[in-house]
């Protein structure tokens, strides 16, 4: 998807002192961004940079 379509997702929110730099950011399309934000969800980011939703049990 291009970035412009993209939503900017902070790991560590900046209100809980995250650093707004690129090592604490990711763009997420819509429907990830809101699993990010789910507590039903996990989410890593892997060494090649992709990230990985996993569903809690």
């Amino acid at each position: 998807m291009p970035g412009t379509w993209a939503e900017a997702h902070h790991w560590i929110a900046w209100a809980q002192g995250g650093p707004t730099d690129l090592d604490n950011a990711a763009l997420l399309c819509s429907h990830h961004h809101h699993r990010a934000h789910d507590a039903a969800y996990l989410h890593e980011r892997l060494p090649n940079g992709d990230i990985r939703f996993t569903r809690r049990t």
